[in-house]
């Protein structure tokens, strides 16, 4: 992914549309993109319909990604939405010619539900990440980051991590917000766990809300498949129980499957995130 002058970004929200009072952030994001060389193309689904959450009906939001994704002149595209419908779209979705007009997509939050399944029926790249926080942020790091990899390709993992169990782990990443991530159980669209590290993180969510997500997992049987877990923020939870709650639920996992853990500070619904790309192979070794 090297973007060049005169190159063009798209915006779309899958999940549920933004609010019109977001207009100035979403502009400030154009701005950015325009001091760097790159024009934007907004699709029709950005904003929230007249009394509903929804920026269209589901075929067209997918229809509005599509067109996304044909288009020559677009190379990246910014889901700019969260929320709860992100999953309404998928039935829509034509995979064969999104894996034939193949581009990066980027999104985070309940376009979890997008992200995995673009990966596992497209091998469509896909970052774990929101634009959303640059139209607020001024953290000059998160520009520098994205600018990096827009323009340098330069997609180094740089997130800093704890071990909570073994000391190497290896496999490529799915996964994202943990209650979004398990919308795709039972479904085709749900990426194979074999060999994965699984990526989880949350915003809400206190120790019984998170408690069921995991029993689920090992429910339809990931647990089982996985080689291990990449642990990101889990906001409420950790506010209000402390990151040692997170590791409690997860210790009985841990100790049935052995398999290796890390945990993140970092990565999750954070405005300082760091892209991730799922898809992508991960390989860690402790020190020893």
């Amino acid at each position: 992914m090297k973007l060049q002058q005169g190159d063009k970004v798209g915006l779309i929200a899958c999940s549920d549309g933004r609010k019109l009072e977001q207009q100035d952030q979403i502009e400030r994001i154009k701005n950015l993109f325009e001091s760097w060389g790159i024009g934007t193309v907004e699709a029709k689904t950005i904003y929230r319909q007249e009394g509903t959450y929804w920026s269209g009906p589901p075929a067209l939001r997918a229809q509005e990604l599509i067109k996304l994704y044909k288009n020559p002149t677009i190379k990246v595209i910014f889901d700019l939405s969260g929320g709860d419908s992100a999953n309404q779209v998928l039935p829509y979705l034509d995979f064969n010619t999104i894996k034939q007009h193949s581009k990066p997509l980027f999104g985070y939050s309940d376009v979890t539900v997008l992200l995995n399944s673009l990966y596992s029926q497209a091998c469509a790249p896909v970052y774990h990440y929101q634009i959303m926080h640059l139209g607020s942020n001024k953290d000059k790091l998160q520009e520098r980051s994205l600018y990096n990899l827009l323009f340098n390709d330069q997609e180094a993992l740089n997130f800093d991590y704890d071990w909570i169990q073994g000391d190497a782990l290896s496999g490529q990443i799915v996964g994202g917000n943990i209650r979004c991530f398990l919308k795709l159980a039972g479904t085709s669209y749900i990426p194979d766990p074999k060999g994965k590290v699984l990526f989880l993180e949350s915003l809400s969510g206190q120790p019984n809300r998170i408690a069921t997500f995991l029993a689920q997992l090992e429910q339809i049987g990931y647990f089982d498949q996985i080689n291990g877990l990449l642990l990101g923020t889990f906001t409420e939870l950790e506010q209000t129980s402390g990151t040692g709650a997170l590791v409690e639920l997860v210790q009985p996992y841990a100790q049935k499957y052995h398999w290796p853990i890390i945990k993140s500070d970092q990565l999750g619904h954070s405005p300082e995130s760091p892209l991730l790309r799922l898809g992508q192979q991960l390989t860690l070794k402790g020190q020893i």
